[in-house]
């Protein structure tokens, strides 16, 4: 009878334990927890949780966006910085990061100013990060699919203004379509070409070399981002807006 009793409560153990263990495994259940520790003003708890979704893998623009929100609540406004700009990475029109970002590069001290650049060349790479290479690619697929069957629908009837639509409104899909693979191939390349990261070092001295006895050029503060342009051992070459080139320690930027 023991034994019986033992075995029934070791088994509703095992049951309710791996139930738990299944649901608090859930990332909607861990993100909802995060979201009311936020709520709560708890946002060290909330950073916690956020930071263990992304290291399983569990990556949105919503958990950078508010893992952002909860770090720029502490002040600690490089890590906020870094994260709005993740959350933009896979979302670029995200509204409220890009709200969010603004506020924060507002609390940093370094104000770049960015060389001129033509509208033309300025307003072409605008709408090629206006989305992400992923996006791009399924506008291509779907647009490349609609012509595929206007062209079908033309081969196949033999009404006139049927086989006329068909034939130039796949003319028209198909255009559309390879845009959108051009878009999408020149996303993924500037993405590649423009590694950027965020100064993590209250103050940094910017250096002509990758050495420590190298001549200083000029001074950076935390939250500034910059592109990365190489690396050298423990050494990254960086290029800001305004043209300016040096060398930091790589322990000093977070890679974005």
């Amino acid at each position: 009878m023991v034994n019986i009793q033992s075995f029934i409560i070791l088994l509703f153990l095992i049951i309710t334990s791996s139930t738990f263990a299944t649901s608090y495994a859930n990332p909607n259940i861990k993100f909802k927890e995060a979201n009311t520790f936020y709520a709560d003003g708890k946002y060290s708890e909330a950073v916690e949780i956020y930071n263990e979704l992304i290291k399983d893998d569990y990556l949105s623009p919503e958990i950078y966006y508010n893992l952002g929100n909860a770090h720029f609540k502490l002040n600690e406004i490089p890590s906020a910085i870094l994260n709005y700009e993740r959350a933009l990475k896979l979302k670029p029109d995200y509204e409220d990061a890009i709200f969010n970002l603004k506020q924060a590069n507002f609390r940093t001290i370094d104000k770049v100013e960015r060389l001129p650049e033509l509208f033309i060349g300025s307003a072409y790479k605008n709408l090629v990060v206006s989305k992400t290479a992923e996006t791009w690619a399924y506008f291509t697929i779907g647009l490349l699919a609609v012509a595929l069957f206007m062209f079908i629908s033309y081969l196949l009837t033999s009404i006139i203004i049927v086989k006329k639509t068909g034939f130039y409104g796949g003319l028209l899909f198909l255009l559309f379509g390879l845009f959108c693979w051009f878009m999408a191939s020149e996303n993924q390349k500037l993405v590649n070409q423009s590694a950027e990261a965020i100064i993590f070092t209250e103050t940094v001295i910017i250096k002509s070399e990758p050495n420590a006895n190298s001549q200083k050029l000029f001074t950076l503060h935390e939250g500034t981002k910059v592109n990365v342009l190489e690396k050298s051992s423990s050494w990254v070459k960086i290029k800001l807006p305004n043209g300016n080139v040096g060398w930091l320690g790589a322990k000093d930027l977070e890679v974005i």
